[in-house]
């Protein structure tokens, strides 16, 4: 019975001694693409989230929870979220964001969860894996007034209103560009006011009130983000007759409803 007692307990330690080997694996494996948090009070997986560069969302399937709702105390897997994260800093938008990693502001808000592009100075932002290649290109920041802004605000409202943001951008990365090319007035003021340069300083859609959209692009622009890549002229083909001089320009690229060249 000695000699039995003793094989049973060897083997009881055996398994005990693999159990172990096999946990700590386990865990290692797990902390190598893994983090645990413990939940404190007032925090949401929202926030814990914010802090790893995951979305509440992965969170919750992480931890196979069925609700958001968590305690203080409470331990949380946080998986490893791929990609980089981003704190937003002040004038930040997501196209902003997006053009430093190569990826859409449709992207972002997708692996963070949001539900609308609003965002704030101090939060932290997944971006996903992309190609690290903007696609606008990124020249010298402009040093401008706040008449500078508002002109620019105007401009982009008047012409622009309705295209897609990053068109909107460039509308005003045209006026800005033109101040550093000696064929024109080298203010944006001189820009935008020279003669017959914009119809909507003509037929008056340039006195409208810009919205925030306009001023958040004429800003973008003037930080030195260009997703014209350099462009001097920017037109809409329907408007524009197939005789035109414009078509002799070099076109870089056609934003919504307006090609932009050169």
């Amino acid at each position: 019975m000695m000699a039995i007692k003793r094989k049973d307990h060897t083997r009881w330690r055996l398994f005990l001694l693999v159990t172990f080997l096999l946990t700590g694996l386990l865990a290692f494996a797990g902390t190598a693409a893994a983090a645990t948090y413990t939940v404190q009070p007032g925090d949401t997986l929202y926030l814990i989230g914010q802090r790893y560069g995951i979305s509440a969302w992965d969170l919750q399937k992480a931890n196979n929870l069925d609700s958001t709702w968590i305690y203080p105390g409470q331990t949380l897997w946080v998986p490893d979220g791929g990609g980089n994260t981003y704190v937003v800093q002040p004038g930040d938008t997501l196209f902003f964001i997006g053009q430093r990693y190569g990826v859409t502001a449709d992207q972002i808000m997708a692996a963070n969860g949001l539900s609308s592009d609003i965002i704030y100075p101090g939060q932290t932002l997944r971006i996903p894996n992309g190609t690290r290649t903007a696609t606008a290109s990124r020249g010298t920041s402009y040093s401008y007034s706040s008449s500078d802004l508002d002109l620019l605000a105007h401009l982009v409202y008047g012409e622009a209103r309705g295209e897609p943001y990053a068109g909107q951008v460039a509308v005003a990365a045209v006026a800005i560009n033109r101040t550093r090319d000696g064929r024109f007035p080298s203010t944006i003021a001189g820009v935008i006011y020279d003669v017959d340069a914009f119809t909507s300083v003509n037929d008056g859609q340039f006195y409208l009130t810009p919205d925030a959209t306009a001023y958040q692009a004429a800003r973008e622009a003037l930080r030195g983000y260009d997703p014209s890549g350099g462009a001097l002229y920017f037109w809409n083909p329907a408007e524009v007759p197939a005789d035109s001089w414009v078509w002799t320009r070099t076109i870089i690229t056609t934003i919504g409803n307006h090609v932009f060249a050169r």
